[in-house]
């Protein structure tokens, strides 16, 4: 095909979307991409080379958990043990006897037994020469085949660790691993020798499927994360150093296999980070898993669970895209692949053995090779499995000695400490240790006089809670009030640790926070939903808490720090109030740091701590100072003294958290229970950290600034009254302004805030628009039509944040404030698509905030759009809005404001369309109290049935601020009011920060602002929704020339009027443009239809709104032409239909017609076009316009005209009889807006005829008097038979149509001499008998605007002179002077309007007003009308 996909998706990504859904929906559908028994069926049937399944058995990060016991705590662990993972290894081994038991690293320390081994009664005492290390002896007993080192094998020096692989000098084979251990990338100091064996081939006889013995070479190849050097410096300067994993493995594997290995194993003790990057990243696995040539992966470090076997919400966050809250593209947690490569990790303690079962083939010439695809990693969990007792004899003496020396009384504690909360707010747990280290290092600093220079420094000391869920929801620091004994020494203090004491400057002790502060999630203070605290990717043990200073942590912005120490944000500061002896600290001030080797090494990342000075480098274990200290003391009394905190937010927020499921038995008053567990079994708890505002004492004043319909219109200028209005930094300066004006406000949109988007805001999926929003502080949204354009999952991720469906290159932030909607549920559950309302506090008050979306979103959004989603019926919207109100009043709000992206307009005294009807259909004492009205791009301004309805325009042209006064006892709004305020750009400067925004976006696409063309100014879409136009001529020539790549033009094209949302500019026209007129990004459909199917479609243009009006949607096409009679019912409206050349179509004849996809789908209402026989998906309707723009106009003049392709025939031809007047033309049917030139709805003629019933007339009982006797002498007439539509605008060219006939005037020897009024139309004649009548004078410069609609003032104007004659004189400015918008009546119009209203014939608005440049509707006409009719007759 040759079209051009601009915005098309990439083939990679419907490929990861196609992977991202097998892992989402389990093996049925994954086995589509995966199954290893379809690969192994296409082996057998089409090969009889032999196959092996070979069975890779992975522990790691065992830490000396043998038995199912927790050390801490003295009691059973049903998590944790070596001996019950021994009974999975046996049944595995039963189930494969082609096997390999392997472990990864981390297997001597961790527990009160690994140090007890190490330091108590190490193994490298003589007396135990015969005794090899517990962990060897029950790796020995297991039968494992190798073995490599973690990081904290290196935890107790290498003299160490020699005797616990290589066993006693004096018994070695008794006490020795009997297996390799392995590592290629620790080296001798000369960078060069490796310290340790590389790797290990093993020559492994296996029986392949066949039952034969074959030969294989597996070769393992050993790796740890380098940072061992820096970590443990102590034990490791100067005799060995390391290099990268990656670089390592690059230079091995192929050493490897030129060795003969058949089979390449890693086993890295490594974990996985997407973002790792560089030479000696710690966590390389995602590097590592693309070096080639490797066939499986073991891997370790993190204590993490890979794969999860298909259960992605158990899966460990790292693993989790945050854009697509899935796997990353290349993981694939069904099958255990990393980058395509089998992979897996066990877990901690024992608690997981890891399976990797390789598919091994033979090619013909002999070779084994592994068939990556078909091989597949898997987990299985340890919890529950029965202990195998002759594990747990290897190691049952030093099981009950360790327990005994953790039994050692140390002191007592006066009451209990847990480390549930740890990671929330100051906890006891971390203070005693911190307290501890300050103290023994105030003593030295004291009594040591090499440390004198430093006496005097202030000294801050540094803890983190060790135990605070990292290995599950058991393991928390937990002591009951008593006695105090090692084993509590080691529940505070998990790490055989080192003290370290470094100075630094207090710029590093600001930025060691800040750092730390990377615990926690960004929390949005807008947003009332539930939000996660803690970062699921920030390591507990790297939450330092600093003691010696005061702080509190913001944490409503970004974290400066990524986890890994990287910038987060450069510009980001949480940690504030940061204080030193109760001044704010000093970032040029010495301090002494106490901290641990860990951390002092360079451990975490944090920002300056690595390098800096080190006053005291000791190899005092952290534990032993704490146990001390208890020693010492005595009795404890746990405390906290609350030196840091989280502040407090300005909002109405919700913050969870997770901790132990026992944690609930200790809540404190801030925190709360939620009942809701997650899937690994963590509880989820509530954090208080709402601001308290204190209670106000008199009424409070708030203003909600709002705009609506924005459509992404971020560099959009548009006229009103002739002047430059918007543009997001102009409306952004507005919206400041009036906020800083105001002690309590809040910002809202109403819906539509994206969707025909600008460009600038559309070619990145509206992300700039959302961006925009998030940093004005929008406090509330609601959906509109136009948020389902792309379907309720874009919706979603544009909300909530995640990468979009559409385009996955864009990754929206989500919004920082609440969306609201309640009449958009999930067609399965019934239940709202997000939260139907939202609570805001302001001032002290809370304003509730209900959202709701137009009824008729079904039809003008895509079916697609709106799959899964019913929208409720009028009725059940009501119910629901009460529903939810009565919700907020439980909750104590009496404010309730219902965001309803519906129709409104205020015109005169009248505010009509779907809000107003929402408002009188609510009962007159519903609580509601605001209704914000959008979708029709109106004003409105005005009460209905006591509830305030208000609605700014669109496109940012302008904002309404809602004046509330709020009874500070009840909560009741007293007074409410509206003003709406227009956006001119004269005299405002643009907002700074938006302009930058903006620009940078644009800056993104240079072709938005390159030149395609030119035009005169008249390629416009005037009246596209009734008639033809330049513009939809244009954009189906587009369409009908696109090329769809089976080398066939189209015979017709069809364009939706509803999708030309722009003109072209006069002058020069860029792809921005272009970009305006056509901006969803539609594809275009190529559809088989019959000449019937056509006549349909052309029919179903023509529709019905709910209330009977029409709801005409004229399409703009190309390849044909027709002739409608409008007058006529609709299954008779078609007169003639033939192409282009006047060739009929056939109804029987197929033909091919291109259309949008929005159409296709049957938007719109064009049902028929999903009937078509066949269909063929083409290019991007913006690529086809833009293409045929620059192919047809080379650069230059576009042009564009209107062809006649239409012809609406408004009435029937006027038939002249010998001796008689002509016959006049019933009154057509009202047109739908937007029209330039809508239908009359007057009759032709005044003459009585029997009056109509209306039916829609009962929410202008004050008008219905004039209407009917209006009706009744023929002056005017309804829409139809039944309706009138009395809330419908009334054209200048409609108003002196009535009036004349009601006149009775007529145009003898009368002419026009408007250039605007052409002759033969419907209103010449009437506008030309009252020129002659001295009623109307024309607009100026030659001109009568008969489309425009008139204002009151205008309509004052007409009435007066055709009164002229009978009317006295009046003060006009004692008249007038009961208007409060006098100032506004233009001069012309002021004595007209001073002697109407002395008459009694017009009337003010509300609140006092006149409001002359308000548009006049056909009811108000009609009454105005009727009362200068009763005063000619007096």
């Amino acid at each position: 095909m040759t079209w051009k996909k601009r915005w098309n998706k990439p083939l990679a990504s419907v490929l990861a979307t196609a992977v991202l859904s097998a892992q989402v929906l389990g093996g049925f559908v994954a086995g589509a991409f995966w199954s290893t028994d379809k690969a192994e069926a296409a082996d057998a049937g089409g090969s009889s080379l032999p196959l092996i399944d070979l069975r890779l058995m992975s522990t790691t990060d065992v830490h000396t958990n043998v038995y199912g016991w927790d050390y801490f705590k003295n009691a059973p662990s049903s998590s944790v043990g070596l001996a019950r993972t021994a009974t999975l290894i046996q049944t595995a081994r039963s189930e494969q006897p082609n096997n390999l038991l392997l472990d990864n690293g981390d297997l001597i320390q961790g527990t009160p037994l690994g140090t007890y081994e190490a330091k108590v009664q190490p193994v490298t005492q003589a007396v135990y020469d015969s005794k090899p290390h517990p962990m060897i002896a029950a790796l020995n007993a297991l039968g494992y085949d190798a073995a490599i080192f973690g990081n904290h094998e290196f935890n107790y020096g290498l003299e160490f660790l020699d005797r616990v692989v290589n066993g006693s000098s004096a018994d070695a084979a008794n006490t020795k691993a009997n297996f390799p251990y392995i590592n290629a990338n620790i080296y001798k100091p000369d960078g060069v020798t490796n310290y340790y064996k590389p790797y290990e081939i093993i020559t492994k006889t296996v029986k392949d499927t066949n039952g034969q013995d074959q030969t294989i070479k597996v070769g393992l190849l050993g790796l740890v994360t380098p940072q061992i050097t820096e970590w443990d410096k102590a034990n490791l300067e100067g005799k060995v150093v390391t290099k990268g994993i990656v670089e390592t493995a690059e230079k091995f594997v192929p050493e490897m296999r030129a060795a003969g290995a058949d089979v390449i194993v890693v086993m890295a003790h490594t974990g996985f980070d997407a973002a790792a990057a560089g030479p000696n990243a710690e966590n390389a696995i995602s590097e590592l898993s693309q070096v080639p040539d490797i066939d499986a992966i073991t891997f370790s470090h993190t204590h993490k669970v890979f794969p999860t076997n298909w259960d992605t919400a158990k899966l460990d966050a790292s693993f989790i895209d945050p854009a697509t809250k899935q796997p990353y593209s290349y993981i694939d947690n069904v099958n255990g692949h990393i980058h395509g490569v089998p992979a897996v990790q066990a877990g901690y303690g024992g608690g997981y053995l890891g399976l990797i079962d390789l598919k091994i083939t033979q090619d013909g010439s002999g070779k084994w090779a592994v068939d990556k695809a078909a091989s597949k990693a898997s987990t299985r969990s340890a919890s529950g499995a029965t202990e195998d007792p002759a594990i747990l004899a290897t190691v049952g003496g030093d099981h009950q000695a360790t327990i005994d020396y953790t039994g050692t009384p140390l002191g007592t504690t006066t009451a209990s400490m847990n480390s549930y909360f740890a990671l929330v707010q100051d906890d006891p747990t971390v203070q005693i240790v911190t307290y501890s280290q300050k103290r023994y290092v105030e003593n030295l600093i004291n009594t040591d006089p090499s440390l004198a220079p430093y006496k005097g420094l202030p000294i801050l000391s540094v803890g983190a809670p060790f135990k605070a869920g990292r290995n599950g929801p058991g393991e928390y620091t937990s002591i009951d009030a008593g006695p105090l004994t090692i084993r509590s020494a080691s529940d505070l203090y998990l790490y055989d640790n080192t003290l370290k004491v470094i100075k630094v400057k207090g710029s590093v002790v600001k930025e060691w926070l800040e750092m730390s502060a990377g615990a926690f999630n960004r929390i949005k203070p807008a947003i009332s939903t539930p939000q996660p605290l803690l970062n699921s990717k920030f390591a507990v043990f790297n939450f330092d808490v600093i003691d010696g200073i005061k702080y509190k942590i913001d944490v409503t912005k970004n974290a400066k720090y990524n986890t890994d120490g990287t910038i987060n944000d450069a510009s980001s500061s949480r940690v504030t109030e940061l204080t030193y002896n109760n001044t704010p600290l000093d970032p040029n001030q010495d301090f002494i740091v106490v901290t641990n080797n860990y951390r002092a090494s360079g451990g975490g990342n944090f920002p300056g701590v690595k390098g800096s000075t080190m006053i005291m480098d000791t190899q005092t274990e952290n534990r032993q100072v704490l146990m001390d200290y208890i020693k010492e003391a005595g009795t404890i009394d746990p405390t906290a003294d609350n030196n840091w905190s989280l502040a407090p937010i300005k909002g109405n927020v919700n913050v969870t958290f997770t901790s132990s499921p026992d944690a609930k038995n200790v809540l404190p008053s801030n925190i709360k229970d939620t009942g809701a567990t997650d899937a690994k079994g963590f509880e989820v708890y509530s954090l208080n950290l709402k601001e308290t505002v204190p209670a106000p004492t008199e009424d409070v004043e708030v203003h909600l600034i709002g705009i609506n319909d924005f459509h992404g219109q971020l560099d959009t200028t548009s006229i009103v009254s002739g002047k430059n209005v918007g543009t997001a930094a102009v409306l952004a300066t507005y919206l400041k302004q009036a906020r800083t004006k105001y002690t309590n406000s809040l910002l809202f949109h109403n819906g539509d805030s994206v969707g025909a988007s600008a460009p600038v805001s559309s070619l990145e999926r509206d992300e700039p628009t959302i961006e925009w929003m998030n940093k004005m502080g929008f406090d509330v949204g609601s959906l509109g039509n136009h948020e389902f354009d792309q379907g309720v999952e874009a919706l979603k991720t544009q909300l909530f944040g995640g990468a979009d469906p559409k385009n996955n290159k864009v990754v929206h932030a989500g919004t920082d404030f609440d969306y609201v909607n309640a009449n958009a549920v999930d067609s399965k559950t019934d239940t709202p698509i997000i939260n139907p309302y939202v609570i805001k506090e302001v001032g002290g008050v809370k304003i509730g905030f209900i959202g709701v979306v137009t009824k008729a979103t079904p039809s003008k959004v895509s079916p697609a759009g709106t799959a899964g989603v019913r929208f409720l019926s009028p009725d059940e919207e009501v119910q629901a809005i009460e529903k939810y109100a009565a919700e907020l009043q439980g909750k104590g709000v009496q404010t309730i404001v219902v965001l309803a992206h519906d129709p409104a307009s205020t015109r005169g005294e009248a505010t009509t369309g779907e809000a107003a009807d929402l408002a009188s259909a609510l009962p007159a004492n519903s609580p509601v109290d605001v209704i914000v009205a959008g979708d029709n791009h109106a004003l409105a301004n005005g009460v209905v049935n006591g509830k305030l309805i208000v609605q700014a325009y669109s496109y940012g042209t302008a904002f309404e601020d809602i004046k509330l006064v709020i009874d500070h006892t009840t909560g009741d709004v007293k007074t409410k009011s509206a003003v709406v305020t227009t956006t001119f750009q004269d005299g405002v400067t643009p907002d700074a920060a938006t302009v930058d925004l903006v620009n940078k976006y644009l800056n993104l696409h240079p072709e938005l602002t390159k030149p395609v063309g030119t035009t005169d100014g008249t390629i416009t879409r005037t009246d596209a929704y009734n008639n033809e136009s330049a513009l939809g001529n244009l954009i189906a020539d587009a369409m009908i020339n696109a090329d769809f790549g089976d080398g066939k033009k189209a015979d017709f094209a069809f364009m939706n009027p509803g999708g030309i949302r722009a003109d072209l500019p006069n002058g020069n026209v860029s792809f921005g443009d272009l970009a305006k007129i056509q901006p969803f990004g539609n594809t275009l459909v190529k559809l088989t239809l019959t000449g019937a199917q056509i006549k349909t479609l052309l029919q179903q243009q023509w529709g019905v709104k709910a209330d009977g009006s029409p709801d005409t949607k004229t399409l703009q096409i190309s390849g044909l032409k027709y002739t409608a009679n409008m007058y006529l019912p609709v299954a008779n409206r078609i007169a003639s239909l033939t192409k282009t050349d006047g060739t009929p179509i056939d109804p029987n004849q197929t033909y091919t017609a291109v259309v949008n996809n929005f159409m296709a789908a049957g938007g719109d209402n064009y049902k028929v076009l999903t009937e078509a026989s066949a269909s063929v998906a083409g290019p991007i309707d913006l690529d086809v316009f833009y293409d045929y723009i620059v192919k047809t106009f080379n650069g230059g003049l576009i042009t564009s005209k209107i062809e006649g392709r239409i012809t609406n025939n408004l009435s029937p031809a006027v038939i002249s009889l010998p001796g008689s007047s002509p016959t006049a033309a019933p009154s057509p049917s009202a047109s739908p807006a937007p029209s330039a030139t809508p239908a009359p709805s007057a009759t032709s003629a005044p003459a009585a005829s029997s009056a109509p019933v209306f039916k829609d007339l009962g929410k202008v009982a004050w008008a219905q008097e004039a209407i009917n006797s209006l009706a009744a002498k023929g002056i005017i007439k309804g829409v139809d038979g039944n309706h009138f539509a009395p809330a419908k605008n009334v054209t200048r060219a409609e108003f002196v149509t009535m009036l004349v006939r009601s006149l009775n005037l007529t145009n003898t020897g009368a002419s026009n001499t408007f250039k605007d009024v052409k002759q033969g139309v419907w209103y010449s004649d009437s506008i030309a008998a009252a020129v002659k009548a001295g009623i109307v004078k024309g607009s100026g410069s030659g001109k009568f605007e008969p489309g425009r609609e008139i204002t009151r003032e205008e309509m004052a104007t007409m009435i007066v002179n055709a009164l002229k004659g009978q009317l006295h004189p009046v003060d006009k400015n004692a008249v007038l002077q009961k208007f409060a918008d006098k100032s506004k009546i233009a001069p012309y119009a002021q004595e007209a309007v001073a002697q109407l209203t002395e008459l009694g014939i017009v009337n003010g608005v509300d609140a006092g007003k006149f409001a002359p440049k308000g548009i006049a509707n056909r009811a108000q006409a009609a009454v105005i009308i009727f009362r200068m009719l009763e005063k000619q007759a007096s």
